[in-house]
Formats: C-alpha cells, structure tokens, sequence
C-alpha cells in the first residue's frame, strides 16, 4: 500500500471497542495501537487507502471472528536481536485461544531460562494481537502484565473463547 512519498503513514481500523491504528512504515507494518490508547500517530500522515488487508482481518478479529495473522511480517527493527526475532517467530505460532507461560515461550524460542527476558520482550511489543502477546500467562495461571492493561489482555482472551479460570492480580 503506497501513499506517495511518505514512507511512514497511520491507517484506522473500527472495532466495537473504538478505533484503533496502524503504523506503516515503507509498506511495512510497525505498530499496533490499540483502541483507546492514546495514540501518539497525530503526526504522521494518514493512508490515502483504506481497508489493507491486515486492517480487514483486525477488524474481522475484534468482532469474534477466527482470524490468524500468520504471513504477517512484522516491523522489527533492522538491528533487531536474534533472540527478539525467535521470540516474534514462536509467539507468532501460538494458536487462538490457547495460552503459554513465559517459560514455555522461552522454551518455544530457543532459550528455556530466560522467561525475565521474554517478559521484557513482551512488554514492548510493538504489534500487540498481531503478534499475540495477550496470550502468555504466568506459570501459575495469573493474567501477568500486559502493555495495554489486565483488563485488555483479559478481553482479548475472552474474545478467543479462552475459558479457563483466570487469576486477576489486584492492585
């Protein structure tokens, strides 16, 4: 998707929750802000086209439909580690509606004792439902952190069907 000569672009997408945005940057996808975050793209341009094909199937997914996003390349940065790559890479695989512990993700991408530094990973992702982040639990079934809130995590969950009894920390 080309918007002329700006490289680096915001595109909308609707979702019973609000709107939330894409950012593109050279045709590549960068982040995933979610609905109600305050978005920090004000200043970047937004798509002169509507509706990608990564939109669409946002959309499609916020509305309970089962939808993967597997082929979805994300925008990690050029300098990105190979450990933030095989993270990306395992998380990517994990299916809908099933959850992981941050051991077992660890384990999954090819480094079993750095579950500290898988969370730390997480807490940044920058695609979050593209990359399903929403879908690592503590080992001892705890929603653990997530970068748009438990109660984004616990909703996204939700929304893929997870039933399971999940532990809500408070505070």
């Amino acid at each position: 998707m080309s918007t002329g000569s700006a490289s680096r672009y915001r595109e909308s997408y609707r979702t019973p929750f609000g709107t939330g945005f894409l950012v593109w940057n050279g045709g590549v996808v960068e982040s995933n802000i979610l609905p109600g975050a305050a978005p920090q793209v004000s200043g970047l341009p937004a798509s002169g086209n509507t509706g990608s094909e990564l939109a669409v199937r946002l959309e499609r997914y916020f509305t309970g439909c089962r939808i993967d996003f597997l082929g979805i390349t994300p925008g990690l940065p050029e300098r990105a580690s190979d450990f933030s790559v095989a993270v990306a890479d395992a998380l990517s695989r994990v299916s809908y509606g099933s959850t992981l512990s941050y051991g077992e993700l660890a384990a999954a991408a090819g480094h079993p004792r750095a579950q500290r530094a898988v969370g730390n990973w997480l807490a940044r992702n920058p695609l979050p439902v593209i990359v399903p982040c929403h879908r690592v639990i503590r080992a001892d079934g705890a929603l653990g952190r997530y970068s748009g809130g438990a109660g984004w995590k616990l909703r996204l969950l939700q929304l893929e069907g997870f039933t399971r009894d999940i532990k809500v920390e408070s505070g």
